[in-house]
């Protein structure tokens, strides 16, 4: 028979067991979220080519080019990275963010990098004052950015050049570059080139229809 002292020491011990245990729940969750958090952004370096000035009429009217508005899906609305498991299903990454939002990063992106492609510093992002005359104006509507199921790149995009008084010319991009489903830092980098090749496409546009 188990002795009266020892039967409270069983008590006391299973008490402070019982106690212990949402502390210990609690620890493991406060562990499990403090997962350090990735951050990334895109770029758009256009140009291997040297710089190509705009041409004539461009710089003699000192044209001012808006950029915007650019759009994107409801499902890349998000910080989370999106990658596509299947045709019809994604994974979102809690781990590894974009630094700031989609459209926005892919905004100045392209906005950070079009001046050195054409040559001019006249470059304005939307929404702008609307006093201020636009000569050309380029709207971007993001259709697909992200990795696929087969760890490629993709960006699809219908994009607009409208020039003052003068028809909208309207064009599709689309990109595909082999890159990676579990590497991040890839991902990154194979999107920034499509981001970069749909830059290129807009600016030798913008110069083929001055």
């Amino acid at each position: 028979m188990v002795s009266v002292d020892k039967a409270r020491t069983y008590r006391f011990v299973n008490s402070l067991i019982l106690m212990a245990m949402p502390c210990l729940i609690l620890s493991g969750c406060i562990h499990s979220e403090s997962k350090p958090i990735s951050f990334y952004r895109l770029t758009a370096d256009i140009g291997n080519n040297p710089k190509i000035p705009v041409l004539g009429l461009v710089r003699a009217k000192n044209a001012m080019i808006g950029l915007g508005p650019i759009h994107i899906p409801e499902y890349l609305d998000r910080p989370q990275m999106v990658i596509a498991v299947t045709g019809h299903q994604y994974r979102l990454s809690e781990d590894h963010r974009w630094a700031e939002s989609l459209d926005q990063n892919i905004s100045l992106a392209l906005f950070k990098a079009l001046p050195d492609e054409l040559g001019t510093d006249r470059i304005v992002r939307y929404p702008w004052p609307q006093r201020l005359a636009i000569d050309y104006q380029i709207g971007i509507d993001i259709l697909e950015f992200n990795v696929d199921a087969n760890s490629q790149s993709r960006l699809t995009a219908q994009w607009y050049l409208k020039r003052k008084d003068q028809t909208t010319i309207d064009k599709r991009f689309d990109c595909r570059i082999p890159s990676s489903n579990t590497n991040y830092e890839k991902m990154v980098e194979t999107q920034s080139q499509c981001l970069s090749g749909l830059g290129r496409e807009i600016a030798d546009t913008i110069r083929q229809n001055q």
